[in-house]
């Protein structure tokens, strides 16, 4: 059983005061609800809802557990606010080698512009001749100039200009 569903069940039980309410709450059957609250406690060894008939109420260690699920379940909902906000936005560090005449050339320009539009990325940018080892050096993007040999990494032409030139 999933711990995350069994503690949503118990934490929808608690705040609607009865099995009933929190399957309706939670959109599934009153059984379902049930189950999920005694493989909870059943799990875990201890009784955490007294139940009568006529009333449903936390036992002291219920309320413990009760106080941290509700933490825990805010943490994921605020984890999936925050990514979700996110989607689409770029953010993080951008690694890249780059051949230093190319890059000073013709994209030394374009890092301000880069960095307006995307300010929560990071740019580590090296100017080198030298061709990396992408995995081993651990750079997300190369611009190399010729032909490329056999490899497994992915690869764009960007521009053809070059190849019209050679011919």
């Amino acid at each position: 059983m999933d711990k995350f569903v069994e503690m949503e069940a118990f934490v929808a039980v608690v705040d609607a005061g009865s099995f009933v309410r929190a399957a309706e709450a939670l959109d599934v059957s009153k059984a379902a609800v049930s189950r999920y609250v005694n493989e909870l406690e059943s799990r875990l060894g201890v009784r955490l809802l007294q139940r009568t008939t006529r009333k449903l109420s936390l036992t002291e260690e219920g309320a413990i557990f009760h106080a941290r699920c509700m933490e825990l379940l805010a943490g994921v909902g605020e984890a999936e606010a925050e990514i979700t906000a996110h989607s689409g936005e770029a953010i993080g560090q951008l690694k890249v080698n780059v051949p230093m005449s190319f890059g000073l050339l013709h994209l030394a320009p374009l890092w301000a512009a880069f960095m307006t539009l995307h300010p929560k990325v990071t740019l580590d940018v090296t100017l080198s001749d030298r061709v990396v080892d992408l995995l081993d050096e651990g750079y997300d993007l190369a611009v190399r100039i010729g032909r490329l040999s056999s490899s497994s990494l992915v690869s764009r032409r960007l521009s053809a200009a070059a190849c019209r030139r050679r011919a």
